[in-house]
């Protein structure tokens, strides 16, 4: 399967359902009533967290996704079917944006996570829903509720405890291979590894992730290579394995080896280069190894610990030294948790519909009306009714319309454009 870690959807979730009117005709029943149903609701988009989904390949060319409308109400008060809701699967670790946006709608981090990210609308009422004591015939029905929209984007950094990085045949893949359940494909060429490689290990009590992250270079940070593509991966680790080789052929320095990675960190995100870090020398049972490690000690001012990845040579010490520090970084971040504070319940304002409420006039004796209140009830209102009508005229009087258009020059007989409806100024 390829790997994709970023893709662009155009969310739609469904359309309520009409509400229609009808009339009981029905023989013992000579004075009928009103008999319309609701629309049922329009399908929401939700996200799920699956872990068994490790990769965005399956909505790289989806483009659109779109749930289903809800049906229009029935006689016999019958509600429409609702449109079925639709469930993305998401790989753990996808962190999901409104386009051009910098701040994150949310982060899907666990197996079974859900998030509702567009959700569909209501179905409309039926003239059943709106019998009373003083209207017992009514034709008042509505149309269903649009639902929401969205573009996004996903991006997947995967969640591992341990990120592995170094320049290319540092020995990275053969190390997971070593210590994991991991298979990756090992080779004397960079770039052997294409895509991030996760693995399990068990350490004492903890059973731990480790990512080797592809090939950093260079220039990385920058875009340089296939590094810049998962520099992000590293963001989600708590401790990086920085692995240099002791193989003379792999690089012409092992300082600038150190550096370059270390430069790299910096330059993508200062926070990655402050994260908790174990410098590894790997492939000590080759010859020339023990000049390099001696550079390389001499130039850290410590003792670096050296391992064959190939031959197993100190591969226990190394696992135990990240335990030691994964513990350390863990109990650090349990410390800065914030601890639980007191609840507050805030009253729902209601919403004072007017502040938006604009009205010019476009010609002698025309006024356009423009208000985010009056847009949604033009849509939910059909003017097909008396009923409906008179309904639409008090929504118009919740936010005095007429009112506020006379106190701006509009004089009786004047028209009133509500998008597409016109109306006449009264006396």
């Amino acid at each position: 399967m390829q790997f994709v870690d970023e893709c662009y959807l155009h969310l739609k979730a469904g359309d309520g359902g009409n509400g229609v009117v009808a009339w009981r005709r029905e023989a013992h029943y000579p004075e009928g009533g009103p008999w319309g149903g609701d629309g049922g609701d329009g399908g929401d988009i939700i996200l799920i967290g699956d872990h068994n989904v490790s990769t965005l390949f399956h909505l790289r060319n989806q483009k659109n996704v779109i749930a289903p409308n809800g049906q229009n109400g029935q006689t016999k008060m019958a509600t429409g079917k609702s449109g079925k809701t639709v469930y993305l699967p998401i790989p753990l670790g996808t962190v999901v944006y409104f386009v051009n946006a910098t701040e994150p709608i949310v982060e899907i981090l666990t197996s079974g996570q859900t998030h509702t990210i567009c959700h569909g609308g209501k179905g409309g009422h039926g003239n059943a829903f709106f019998k009373s004591s003083f209207n017992k015939a009514p034709t008042l029905h509505e149309n269903g509720d649009i639902g929401e929209s969205c573009h996004v984007i996903l991006k997947l950094k995967y969640i591992a405890d341990v990120g592995i990085i170094g320049l290319p045949n540092a020995g990275k893949s053969t190390l997971i291979g070593q210590i994991s359940n991991a298979k990756p494909k090992v080779a004397n060429y960079q770039f052997t590894t294409l895509v991030p490689v996760l693995g399990k290990v068990k350490i004492g009590h903890n059973e731990l992730v480790f990512a080797d992250i592809p090939g950093l270079i260079a220039g990385a940070a920058h875009g340089k290579g296939l590094g810049h593509e998962f520099l992000k991966h590293i963001e989600r680790c708590h401790v990086l394995i920085h692995l240099i080789s002791l193989n003379t052929t792999d690089h012409d320095n092992i300082i600038d080896a150190y550096k370059t990675i270390l430069d790299e960190l910096q330059q993508y995100n200062p926070i990655l280069a402050q994260k908790a870090t174990i410098i590894v020398a790997n492939k000590n049972d080759l010859p020339n190894a023990t000049t390099n490690l001696e550079i390389l000690n001499d130039y850290l001012k410590q003792e670096v610990l050296s391992i064959s990845a190939v031959k197993g040579n100190n591969i226990n010490k190394l696992l135990e030294q990240v335990r030691l520090t994964y513990e350390n970084v863990k109990k650090h971040l349990d410390q800065q948790a914030p601890s639980p504070s007191h609840i507050t319940i805030e009253l729902k304002q209601q919403k004072d519909y007017t502040k938006d409420l604009v009205i010019k006039q476009i010609a002698d004796h025309t006024w356009s009306i423009q208000s985010e209140f009056m847009a949604y009830w033009t849509k939910k209102i059909p003017l097909d009714s008396k009923d409906n009508i008179i309904r639409y005229n008090q929504k118009m009087q919740t936010i005095k319309v007429e009112e506020t258009a006379k106190k701006l020059g509009a004089k009786p007989g004047d028209t009133l454009l509500i998008y597409g409806n016109e109306f006449v100024v009264d006396r």
